[in-house]
């Protein structure tokens, strides 16, 4: 079977992961008790509030994805919305919930989706950031097969990994999602996994590496 690469922050068993990105994180002064919930679009949101005293039992979270959702669960979250993984859900959820109020979008520094816009006007969302993705110079000191499965997870995924690595016309790729996909300015040819979530894409690669074709 051709060999699968994760090109993410974090790994995933089974396949190899290249760590293209670094992670920073900051604390800024929040008042938490300003706010009606918090929106999480990343697992890395979780740990970055694990330096702040939340009252979770006060708080609603709207999670972007069932991955994140399961990392509040674990974090004290009771009261939980859940989004289909992708940013622009999250509006259409707010308004499906009857949702109001004053909410703090937890958020890296550089963001891939701009679904604040379609948010109701009469909702206030409040932005903290609160880490920072960089690219990691020591991953390109892995060598990746000239005939590997290549999974990119972000817009930052693709755009660090070609700053230190060649993507061959061998090299199939497959991305997490439409965004990550449309991060591509000279692929033609790239799979997006069936859902949006790491063990989905994974399952695709899987399915591609079993295979002696190539893109």
């Amino acid at each position: 079977m051709r060999p699968i690469y994760l090109i993410s922050k974090t790994p995933y068993e089974g396949v190899i992961h290249i760590p293209i990105l670094t992670i920073s994180f900051f604390k800024p002064d929040i008042d938490f008790t300003r706010y009606d919930g918090i929106i999480l679009t990343s697992k890395h949101s979780l740990i970055a509030l694990e330096r702040y005293d939340i009252q979770w039992e006060k708080l609603q979270c709207i999670c972007v994805s069932e991955g994140t959702a399961d990392a509040a669960r674990q974090a004290g979250v009771l009261n939980l919305h859940i989004g289909d993984g992708y940013g622009r859900s999250i509006p259409e959820l707010m308004g499906r919930k009857n949702l109001k109020g004053r909410w703090l979008y937890v958020r890296p520094k550089v963001i891939a989706s701009n679904w604040m816009k379609m948010v109701n006007p009469q909702i206030i969302i409040d932005e903290a950031i609160l880490y920072e993705t960089t690219c990691n110079e020591k991953s390109a000191e892995i060598k990746i097969d000239d005939a590997g499965v290549l999974i990119f997870t972000s817009p930052s995924s693709i755009e660090c990994f070609l700053k230190y690595y060649t993507l061959l016309p061998t090299h199939s790729v497959v991305t997490i999602g439409k965004t990550t996909r449309d991060a591509f300015k000279e692929v033609n040819e790239v799979s997006i996994s069936p859902k949006p979530s790491i063990a989905s894409a994974v399952e695709c690669a899987r399915k591609i590496a079993e295979s002696t074709s190539t893109f």
